[in-house]
């Protein structure tokens, strides 16, 4: 198999601000706790989580030091933030399901190392907040823990596997990975002197290569998921060097040691990878084909932020009586991303599953209809002062983009029951969708968009969930795709405020 390492750009791209899992988990948890976090207030937020024992300082001190990046909490999947905005529009984190169900049990260190391994299990390359180009579709750590759990690499993952192989593929199937197995077992073979004159050929792509693995072997042992290893007293065989060349010395100015250093995943972590494995494949795509080219819009960036696997639950053991409620609401909207990809005879699983979601609105009644000649669900809103509206909700499910609606039967069935307006929700679709709805009572909205939009709201307000707000989008917004506008109310009403700083 052909690696290309004559530029960096051919390679992964891995966040380098910090290695540090605790640290990066307690900016988290002080941004999500505050309205703004600053360089300004950040002791005092610290010390409020210090009393509360969430927060602890090394060397008995409370001053923090250090560099806050939000880009680095958005590349490791606590949230994402609006990376397009406009003239005066200040830069807002919202946090994703697993992001905040980190950060509820950051004190619980065998829950929030799960939780962290299911973000990292769920991070697509090419990531939002990197540089990679269209060419990378690929969940790379889903392929370093295959790796890890291949038998015939005996549980262990050098780095120099990883910087010199793994790191240069753009996307993985089964084939490629078994060619991958056996390039890394005949790495194995040569002399580590012999790998060094090797890896001296493209010092410059590989150095670099090298020192953004030692970034993530460094979170994932501080997280708890692996530890590093060297056989060989840390002997360093050579240096790689790269970077720009200093005037005075005529040499790179950064160097790094190639050692002979390995990755085992803990122990007790190995039965959930192998569930994670198995219902969620490592040789699936983050993006179907012909999104590739595209840039990443915000409806893109939410689902693949929406990540929310039943399996956790289990494993972490979410037992109380409100855990159990939320976790049914969120199934509920996540269903609504499930389902939507999912092509069934009759698409009843999506129906059904838009049912259940307009039904957590406090002043909504929705009913599944379906069949021929029938919208998919039926909806009353019920606004007070027995001024109840009726609208309806078709549901598109397509394992690719939606290619157009026919909105001579949309009126047919709002005719039929009365319906004020009608949402069609569709996990993607083509431009021409828009052309079809144009000057209609009709709007389109992306199925991952409609489930956030639920869950950021059940998080922050409970099962105090009314309709009103969305009517008055959807009435503002007749014959248009509505996903953009949920997201900017999203960022507006449940985002934090993400300033970067540096404290000393």
């Amino acid at each position: 198999m052909e690696y290309n390492r004559s530029d960096s750009r051919e390679k992964w791209t891995i966040m380098m601000y910090m290695r540090d899992f605790r640290l990066m988990v307690t900016y988290a948890y002080a941004l999500r706790s505050s309205n703004k976090l600053s360089g300004e207030n950040i002791d005092e937020i610290l010390a409020k989580m210090e009393a509360e024992g969430i927060y602890h300082p090394r060397n008995g001190g409370s001053t923090f030091t250090g560099q806050f990046k939000s880009i680095q909490i958005a590349w490791y999947m606590f949230g994402y933030y609006n990376k397009s905005r406009g003239r005066g529009e200040e830069k807002k984190m919202v946090f994703s399901p697993l992001g905040n169900l980190l950060l509820d049990n950051m004190k619980d260190e065998e829950r929030a190392r799960r939780i962290f391994l299911t973000m990292l299990y769920a991070n697509g390359f090419r990531q939002p907040f990197s540089k990679m180009d269209e060419r990378f579709n690929i969940f790379a750590y889903r392929l370093i823990f295959k790796l890890l759990r291949d038998p015939r690499l005996e549980g262990r993952l050098y780095n120099d596997e990883v910087f010199y192989y793994a790191m240069f593929l753009k996307t993985v199937d089964s084939e490629t990975y078994e060619e991958l197995v056996k390039d890394i077992l005949a790495l194995r073979h040569l002399d580590p002197y012999k790998k060094y004159e090797l890896f001296l050929e493209n010092e410059e792509v590989l150095g670099l290569a090298c020192h953004e693995w030692r970034y993530t072997t460094g979170m994932l042992e501080s997280a708890g998921i692996a530890r590093v290893l060297n056989d060989h007293d840390n002997r360093k065989i050579g240096i790689l060097s790269y970077g720009n060349t200093s005037p005075k010395t005529g040499k790179k100015n950064a160097r790094r040691s190639y050692t002979e250093d390995y990755i085992v995943l803990r122990e007790d972590l190995a039965s959930y990878l192998d569930v994670l494995l198995s219902a969620y494949p490592f040789d699936q795509k983050p993006y179907p084909a012909e999104d590739l080219s595209r840039k990443f819009n915000s409806g893109v960036v939410v689902e693949l932020y929406s990540f929310y696997p039943p399996e956790l639950l289990r494993e972490i053991g979410i037992e109380s009586e409100q855990d159990h409620a939320l976790s049914d609401m969120l199934t509920i909207a996540n269903n609504i991303t499930y389902y939507s990809r999912e092509e069934t005879e009759t698409g009843s699983k999506f129906e059904f599953a838009l049912r259940d979601a307009f039904n957590l609105f406090i002043d909504v009644e929705a009913e599944r209809i379906g069949g021929a000649g029938q919208p998919d669900v039926e909806c009353i809103f019920h606004k007070g002062c027995d001024q109840d509206k009726k609208f309806d909700v078709e549901a598109k499910s397509t394992s690719t983009k939606l290619q157009a609606i026919n909105s001579r039967r949309l009126q047919t069935h709002r005719a039929l029951i009365g319906s004020v307006y009608t949402i069609v929700v569709a996990p993607n679709y083509a431009r021409g969708v828009l052309s079809d709805i144009r000057g209609e009572k009709t709007v389109v909205v992306k199925a991952a968009v409609l489930a956030n939009y639920f869950y950021q709201y059940i998080i922050k307000n409970g099962r105090n969930l009314s309709y009103a707000h969305l009517d008055w989008l959807i009435g503002s917004n007749m014959g248009k795709d509505i996903s953009e506008s949920i997201n900017k109310y999203v960022y507006e009403a449940f985002g934090h405020a993400a300033e970067d700083f540096s404290v000393s």
